[in-house]
């Protein structure tokens, strides 16, 4: 693994110095912000004055989102992929992986000493995998979804938190195809929470209607603040909390300010913001820094980020199934009482069928529930008449035994009831129902 020191060399005062576009990337650690270009690196409190190292480190790019742990900092390659440990004035590269180049626009966190990445976009297509980092072989693997858990669709530019042990999704952007084959992107309005203990998901909600969808586009720069996202898009700020379903706008910011914004870090341990910001009519970008209250001021407006959706599907089915459970037991219950019935009234209903009728009622009752086929109960008839006659004659039987039992039990509908035999459909069954 490569380690490189990080020489003092000297402490500058005044203005923080500018950088090339795409020629750099910053973070912060403890209560320092820092910003590496090809040779150095740049140490800053506030802006006022800094210290300058020089890194000797070939960086392949400038693409990396930074991940802070307590006595650490990861540098996760925007793409996927390389990994980077900075530390007590060090770079070490973690990972024996190479530039994955499908993670672009993901959300990346750490979770129990792991680095995690969801969702991206790469290779002309979205994800919607999470993969994390493991450490035994300093590959990347696969965190696989519980089975019977539906999860959301794939997506980039989502925006992203982790509470205790779960991870939310909020939004964001697939691509969509035109009917004149043109490139376009769907915003995305779902909310979805994942326990990673688990590896269930839970279906939130949609994005209150007036919450601005364009928050997910890729002019948005946003990231960590307060345990939430806080967003920047055209002059406006927003701040949300899927965890407590909170959706913020502040409404006294400096649109001119916030003009040509490329990207802002926030130090909870000073309480600053760090940003860099394209200089007009120039390549470079230069960095201010500013306070919470001089940045968003104290008006603010608050609404829910997300309407809690009753899962009417689940419901419907669960209706169906009460549904079919109910006529079930009613039936069951029905066919109970027919034959009770027609046990309590067999007197009664053996005058009234001739005694090769009643023979095979009193059949149909010995087997009950079970069916009972047709040539068991042909030998009842007379043996000299031919087999057709004999059928023809229990058809008649069963259709006058049938009008009694309908008598008696009060029932609209036949008692008798008739299927084909399972093993061989050539033979006729007849069972009370």
């Amino acid at each position: 693994m490569l380690v490189v020191q990080l020489f003092f060399l000297t402490i500058f005062s005044g203005s923080f110095p500018e950088f090339s576009k795409d020629s750099f990337f910053s973070f912060h650690a403890k209560e320092l912000f820092y910003t590496v270009d090809s040779d150095s690196v740049y140490v800053t409190k506030n802006g006022k004055s800094y210290e300058k190292w020089a890194h000797q480190i070939e960086w392949p790019h400038f693409n990396f989102n930074a991940i802070n742990r307590p006595n650490e900092t990861i540098l996760l390659s925007k793409g996927g992929g390389v990994l980077y440990k900075f530390k007590d004035r060090s770079f070490e590269r973690l990972d024996q992986s190479f530039e994955h180049r499908n993670k672009y626009r993901s959300y990346d966190f750490s979770f129990e000493n792991k680095i995690f990445s969801y969702g991206g976009y790469g290779l002309f297509n979205e994800n919607a995998n999470l993969t994390f980092f493991n450490t035994l072989n300093q590959e990347w693997s696969e965190f696989f979804f519980h089975p019977n858990s539906k999860f959301p669709s794939p997506r980039q530019g989502l925006m992203g938190q982790v509470k205790d042990s779960f991870l939310y999704v909020t939004g964001g952007t697939n691509k969509r195809v035109n009917e004149q084959l043109e490139l376009n992107f769907n915003f995305l309005e779902d909310v979805w929470k994942l326990d990673l203990k688990t590896h269930f998901w839970t279906y939130l909600g949609r994005l209150n209607k007036g919450i601005p969808k364009e928050i997910f586009s890729t002019s948005t720069v946003k990231g960590s603040y307060d345990g939430g996202t806080l967003m920047i898009f055209n002059g406006r700020v927003f701040w949300c909390d899927t965890n407590n379903n909170v959706f913020k706008e502040f409404t006294n910011v400096n649109a001119l300010l916030l003009d040509k914004i490329e990207f802002f870090d926030f130090n909870p341990t000073t309480n600053l913001f760090m940003f860099s910001k394209r200089i007009h009519h120039s390549k470079a970008s230069r960095f201010i820094f500013l306070t919470p209250s001089e940045l968003l001021g104290s008006a603010v407006n608050e609404d829910q980020l997300y309407k809690i959706e009753t899962q009417y599907g689940r419901y419907f089915v669960f209706l169906i199934l009460l549904l079919v459970i109910f006529l079930a037991v009613y039936l069951k219950t029905k066919t109970k009482s027919n034959y009770s019935l027609i046990l309590t009234n067999s007197n009664k209903i053996q005058k009234e069928l001739s005694a090769e009728d009643f023979s095979i009622l009193e059949q149909l009752l010995k087997e009950y529930p079970r069916a009972v086929d047709f040539p068991s109960i042909l030998y009842f008839f007379e043996p000299n008449l031919s087999y057709e006659s004999r059928v023809k004659k229990l058809r008649l039987s069963l259709a006058r035994i049938d009008e009694i039992l309908m008598m008696y039990a009060k029932s609209k509908s036949p008692v008798l009831r008739f299927r084909q035999n399972k093993n061989d459909r050539r033979i006729k069954e007849v069972y009370l129902e």
